[in-house]
C-alpha cells in the first residue's frame, strides 16, 4: 500500500472519529435539553457530506426532534424533507421513538414525494397488512376501558410483526391518514368500508378490525380480515375469557387472524416491548389515547405510570421519552402552535 493511499485511510478515519464525537457531543446536550446547542452541533454533522451517511441520518432525526423542542415546526419540516430525501424508500422512522409532530411531518413529506400513500415493501413478494383500532362496545365502565380502542391493535400488531413475515403497518400511520382525508365517520367506530378504503390507500393486502365489550366477569374480542381487492371477509371470529386472560386472547386471535390469510405464525415469547401485566397495558392505552388529543403532558404521565406498574415496559419507555421535545415545545412555542397542546 502506498504512503498516499495510507495518508487516505488515516485522513478517512480521523474525519470519522471527529464526527463520532460532534454527533456524541449533540446527543448529550440533547438529553440535558440544551436543545439550541444540539440544533448547531446536529446541523454540523448533517451539513458533513463526508460523514458516514448513517451518522448524518442519526444527526438528522435528533436535528428534527430538537426543532420540534424550540418550537421551530418549519425548520423540522426542512430537515424531515433532508431526511427522506437521504433515505432509502424503506428506511422508516420509528413513531415509538419519534415525536408525534416529527411522524407527521415524515408521513406528509413522504406522501408528497412519492404521490401517494403507499406504504413502500421492505421486501418485493410480502403480504401486507393493516390492523385497525377497535370499537369498544363495552356498556359497563366504558370509559375505564376506551384507551384498549388504541392498546389492544397495537398488542396484535406487535405479535404479528414478532411472529411473521407479513409487513405490518404502524397503527400511527393508520390514525394520521384517517385524520388527514377525514375517513373516519363516526369517532372511535370503524366500518368495514372505511378499512377497506384505508388499506386501499396503503397499499395494504388484508385489513384487520374489530370490537370488543369487558365486563368485570368477561372479555370479548371479535374481529374481522378483509381482502383488500374484493372486500371480501376473509375471517371472523370471537375469542372470550377473563379479563386477567387478556394476553393470552390476544395471542389467541393473532393466530387466528394470521391463519386467514395463509400466514404461519411462529410461537414467540414475550419481548420487552410488550408487558403482561394489565395496569400496565391499561396504563399505555389510555397514554396512546391522550398523545393522538394531543394531550402531550397527561400522555407522557400515563406512559410514566404504566413504566411504575412495569419498570421493564420498554415500548412505553420510548413513547414517554418520545414526548419529551413534545412537552418541551409548550414553553418554547408560548401559544402559536400550541393551541391543540395540553398544558
Amino acid at each position: 500500500m502506498t504512503v498516499v493511499a495510507l495518508a487516505g485511510m488515516l485522513g478517512a478515519f480521523q474525519t470519522a472519529t471527529a464526527q463520532q464525537s460532534t454527533f456524541n457531543e449533540a446527543k448529550q446536550k440533547y438529553q440535558f435539553a440544551e436543545y439550541q446547542q444540539a440544533t448547531t452541533l446536529f446541523r454540523q454533522v448533517a451539513d458533513d457530506q463526508q460523514a458516514n451517511i448513517g451518522v448524518r441520518r442519526d444527526a438528522l432525526r435528533f436535528l428534527a426532534r430538537a426543532h420540534i423542542a424550540r418550537g421551530q415546526r418549519q425548520q423540522a419540516r426542512s430537515v424531515i424533507v433532508e431526511l427522506v430525501d437521504t433515505n432509502p424508500p424503506s428506511d422508516y422512522l420509528n413513531p415509538d421513538v419519534e415525536p408525534p409532530a416529527v411522524m407527521d411531518m415524515y408521513y406528509k413529506v413522504q406522501k408528497e414525494k412519492q404521490g401517494s400513500y403507499k406504504v413502500e415493501q421492505e421486501e418485493q413478494g410480502l403480504q401486507t397488512i393493516a390492523v385497525m383500532d377497535f370499537t369498544n362496545n363495552s356498556i359497563t365502565r366504558r370509559e375505564d376501558y376506551e384507551g384498549l380502542s388504541k392498546g389492544l391493535p397495537s398488542i396484535v400488531i406487535n405479535r404479528l410483526t414478532g411472529g411473521t413475515d407479513l409487513q405490518v403497518i404502524e397503527r400511527e400511520r393508520i390514525d394520521w391518514l384517517l385524520k388527514e382525508l377525514k375517513l373516519q365517520r363516526e369517532k372511535g367506530k370503524v366500518d368495514q368500508s372505511t378499512a377497506v378504503r384505508t388499506g386501499e390507500l396503503l397499499g395494504a393486502n388484508a385489513v384487520v378490525f374489530g370490537s370488543f365489550i369487558t365486563t368485570e366477569e368477561e372479555m370479548s374480542i371479535t374481529a374481522r380480515v378483509v381482502k383488500v381487492e374484493t372486500g371480501e371477509v376473509m375471517f371472523g371470529d370471537q375469542v372470550r375469557g377473563k379479563p386477567d386472560k387478556f394476553f393470552e386472547l390476544i395471542g389467541e386471535l393473532s393466530q387466528k387472524v394470521t391463519k386467514s390469510i395463509n400466514v404461519e405464525m411462529e410461537e414467540t415469547t414475550l419481548g420487552s416491548d410488550e408487558t403482561k401485566s394489565l395496569d400496565a397495558m391499561m396504563a399505555y392505552s389510555d397514554g396512546l389515547s391522550l398523545l393522538e388529543a394531543g394531550r402531550y403532558r397527561k400522555a407522557q404521565q400515563k406512559f410514566k405510570r404504566a413504566v411504575e406498574y412495569d419498570e421493564n415496559f420498554a415500548k412505553a419507555k420510548k413513547k414517554m421519552k418520545s414526548l419529551e421535545p413534545m412537552v418541551a415545545s409548550l414553553d418554547s412555542e408560548a401559544g402559536d402552535d400550541s393551541s391543540s397542546m395540553d398544558r
